[in-house]
């Protein structure tokens, strides 16, 4: 391979660990939130009725895109 694609390759790997950097931020603040939110009365409500309009919105991919990260975080991290 030539230095080109090595130094493309590793920028792509770099890019990638800080996108899965990102969404582990993100997710963290997502359960923050949610914990906050379960506090209330309404809100594990609040919660399912959210879920459900997200899942109108993107449709069953969300869950598959979802279950691929974890599965790419799981095998990053090893």
């Amino acid at each position: 391979m030539s230095q080109e694609m090595d130094d493309l390759r590793g920028r792509m790997y770099q890019a990638f660990d800080e996108l899965l950097n990102l969404y582990r931020l993100l997710e963290q603040e997502n359960d923050l939130l949610r914990e906050q939110l379960r506090r209330h009365p309404v809100g594990e409500l609040q919660i399912r009725e959210t879920e459900r309009k997200m899942l109108e919105v993107k449709g069953g991919a969300a869950l598959v895109r979802h279950e691929r990260l974890r599965e790419l975080l799981a095998s990053h991290a090893s």
